[in-house]
């Protein structure tokens, strides 16, 4: 693929993903607004958020396999089709059991796709610049969710959570139109001269070596210390402890989006460097900060101030993690690797949303709040072992 085609992809995939992010990860932190204003406890609210992943969590792997079988294209244009007629489904709720099957269906094709995303901007970029392209990525991922937090919180005070599923749904079927567009990256014979099991069993194989297992593991408690922190925790205090409404937070989140969207791609390029591992170490400091900044100031201006430290600073493991396994891993099963990161990283968010919600109805906020801290001590353990394996791994 030449330079002019190379960036006419990136500005037709990087548009679809804005249009795809802008509502569906804009409305995220409203959901336990409500799932709560549906009836239900926070453990309830926990365990639909839990339930609506488990779909993601079967489906991971073959969604990665799927876009290496099939091609990345078509697994791209499915999933907004899929997705937007779950938030359709998901505006008809009634109660909280009613948003499950919804919920799950929203998850469904982001099992699908999620994989497809990453080998996809893999395949558009080189070895060299992967950190800068994933930083890209999230640049524009938190760049449309601020348009999106800037509308749902209004558009839900105003017109309830109905027409916000509904406007959702629009978006998502124009960013898979515009998908149709794109090229396909993998070659007919790359994708039809494979086999289902073999690649399945190559993904596997290939994330047993080097760095890979802990590559891995930091990326799963990385994502699930941050989904739990700003997926239930943080809008459950919002609401039930600091009596903020829609507005207010997702204002607070379109400040948090904006703050990482312009310094993501920095973080990209630091961690291509030779000291990255002092920029992981402070990611973890300020994750720290946060659990304790939301545990003593449970006020409008503490759940910001925790919001911006524990995610939207959290500008260098992702992009460390998925550089690194980028440039480690074939690009004839990237889907399917990515696949498996995909199921591992949901099995941690699962439990862990789940976990804090009991902790919170059974031992009070506070202790939910501490709860995620002990995600945040896992991971220095296995980045200790990771900067051990590239320490011996540059010896050589």
């Amino acid at each position: 693929m030449n330079a002019s085609n190379r960036l006419t992809d990136v500005t037709i995939f990087m548009s679809s993903i804005a249009l795809s992010t802008a509502l569906s990860t804009g409305l995220q932190p409203l959901l336990p607004y409500f799932i709560r204003g549906l009836g239900a406890t926070v453990e309830q609210v926990g365990l639909v958020l839990a339930l609506s992943r488990v779909m993601y969590l079967a489906l991971s792997p073959i969604g990665g396999v799927l876009a290496d079988l099939w091609g990345r294209k078509t697994v791209l244009v499915i999933s907004p089709l899929v997705a937007g007629v779950a938030y359709l489904l998901l505006a008809e709720s009634t109660d909280w059991p009613s948003s499950i099957i919804p919920l799950t269906l929203i998850m469904l094709p982001v099992a699908l796709t999620g994989p497809a995303v990453f080998a996809y901007i893999a395949d558009l970029s080189s070895a060299e610049k992967y950190g800068r392209f994933y930083g890209l990525y999230f640049g524009v991922v938190n760049a449309a969710t601020v348009v999106g937090y800037l509308i749902a919180g209004p558009l839900v005070e105003v017109s309830g959570y109905k027409a916000v599923f509904q406007v959702t749904a629009l978006t998502l079927l124009l960013s898979a139109a515009l998908r149709i567009a794109l090229k396909e990256t993998r070659t007919r014979k790359d994708y039809t001269t494979m086999d289902l099991s073999l690649l399945l069993k190559s993904s596997v194989k290939a994330t047993s070596k080097g760095p890979l297992p802990a590559l891995i593991t930091l990326r799963s408690l990385n994502l699930a210390q941050i989904w739990v922190l700003t997926g239930i925790v943080i809008p459950l205090v919002a609401r039930d402890v600091a009596q903020l409404s829609e507005s207010d937070l997702t204002m607070m989140f379109a400040i948090e989006s904006i703050v990482f969207a312009s310094l993501s791609t920095l973080g990209g390029k630091l961690v291509e460097g030779e000291r990255w591992f002092l920029f992981i170490w402070l990611e973890i400091v300020l994750r720290s900060l946060s659990v304790l900044v939301l545990i003593t100031i449970s006020t409008w201006f503490g759940v910001l101030l925790a919001l911006l430290l524990g995610s939207g600073l959290a500008i260098f493991i992702q992009p460390f993690v998925d550089s690194r396994t980028s440039a480690i891993v074939n690009g004839s099963i990237r889907g399917g690797v990515w696949g498996i990161q995909q199921l591992l990283y949901n099995a941690s968010i699962i439990v862990a949303t789940y976990g804090a919600s009991l902790v919170w109805d059974t031992l009070g906020y506070r202790i939910a709040i501490w709860f995620t801290m002990l995600l945040v001590m896992f991971m220095v353990p296995v980045f200790y072992q990771i900067r051990r394996r590239i320490t011996l791994a540059d010896a050589r």
